[in-house]
């Protein structure tokens, strides 16, 4: 009877601190649901000494050793309606390896509904580990919901448990609206939060009111000029980076991830070399344009996850980009008045060579840990 009481309290302890925990250095299971129109992704994680004492089986990466961890972990859990009917459930990835902590078994799995049935609302029944061993539990957690409202914070449904091995899920009711509203708002959060995008941006911008000479920096566009100027470069990138992002969601381009984050740090730094020393004078819109399409694969990889109707994911890609220009935009009000000023001061010049020398440094540091040089 103690014991289960501390078991009890233990268990509630780890559901309470779950949120920050999922960077996962504890030896519960982890399954985190992405709702999107359409389909549903889970990211599931089990620790690899848990899944070996209690399946017996092998946790290496060999095919066959891969293929039967995969057969187990179907064979143990459902994914069903409300009704009882059952979710399609397909495996993207399978893996046995350390990110964080101890090594675990990953997968990606991808859940897409009966016919007719809600796509908001599920059953999650979890064997895997729980039925061999009574202390073991998996966090049940909703990632994202980008229909629902949930940005950049988990919500915990409940522990799965072997005397508790099934828990609904149901998001209730979304509008068109609401998919608009908080697609917007992931991608102006995306862009708020992405220095190197908004680097490249604003180093490219630094020289806008300056004309050159000589090789350099000299003279000054008027105030209108100017705004031209910016206005060009601004439309460049959008165009740029909505293409690649329109062709990833729509397309299934992609890259892999490291060159395109790799490409953004090399973009940053060569528009950090333009502004201290003009490089492609004239030819701004051109260079913010063939980076923006760099740009545009990374906000790629934020919207695979819109959904499978192509209404849906339409409007998603729409919020998500409006929320981008509409950071940009706000970024842009701010800076061009200081952009003119600075030209305009006497200490301009000497500021432009700091601040593009610092900029230049971040985007060296970037790049030289994005090609894992460090």
């Amino acid at each position: 009877m103690i014991e289960r009481v501390w078991r009890g309290l233990l268990l509630a302890l780890l559901v309470l601190w779950a949120p920050p925990a999922l960077a996962h250095l504890t030896p519960n299971s982890e399954i985190r649901l992405n709702f999107a129109p359409g389909a549903v992704t889970a990211d599931v994680i089990v620790p690899q000494a848990e899944f070996a004492y209690a399946t017996g089986l092998a946790t290496d990466n060999r095919p066959a050793s891969l293929e039967r961890a995969k057969a187990r972990v179907l064979a143990d859990m459902a994914v069903t309606s409300p009704d009882g009917k059952a979710w399609g459930v397909r495996v993207d990835r399978l893996a046995f390896e350390q990110i964080a902590g101890p090594p675990d078994l990953h997968m990606a799995l991808t859940l897409t509904p009966p016919e007719g049935a809600d796509d908001r609302a599920l059953r999650w029944t979890w064997r895997v580990v729980t039925a061999q061993v009574p202390s073991h539990f998996a966090l049940l957690v909703v990632d994202a919901d980008l229909a629902g409202g949930v940005k950049g914070e988990q919500e915990l449904v409940g522990a799965l448990t072997g005397e508790r091995p099934s828990l609904l899920v149901n998001r209730g009711q979304a509008s068109a609206a609401g998919l608009l509203a908080n697609a917007f708002a992931l991608g102006a959060h995306h862009i708020a939060e992405g220095y190197d995008h908004l680097l490249f941006l604003l180093a490219l911008l630094l020289p806008a009111p300056l004309l050159t000479a000589g090789g350099r920096w000299q003279g000054q566009r008027s105030g209108r000029a100017t705004v031209k100027a910016l206005a060009w470069i601004v439309t460049a990138f959008t165009i740029g980076h909505s293409a690649t992002l329109i062709l990833g969601a729509f397309f299934h381009l992609t890259l892999p991830a490291q060159p395109v984050e790799a490409g953004i740090a090399f973009s940053v730094l060569v528009s950090a070399m333009h502004a201290a020393r003009p490089l492609f004078p004239g030819r701004e819109p051109l260079v913010a344009g063939l980076f923006g399409l760099v740009h545009g694969m990374a906000f790629a990889t934020l919207v695979s996850n819109f959904g499978l109707g192509a209404g849906t994911r339409a409007l998603a890609i729409l919020g998500f980009n409006l929320g981008i220009e509409a950071v940009q935009l706000g970024v842009v009000l701010v800076a061009t008045p200081l952009l003119i000023a600075l030209a305009r001061w006497r200490h301009g010049a000497a500021v432009r060579i700091v601040l593009a020398g610092l900029t230049g440094l971040a985007a060296l540091v970037w790049l030289v840990e994005r090609l894992g040089l460090s």
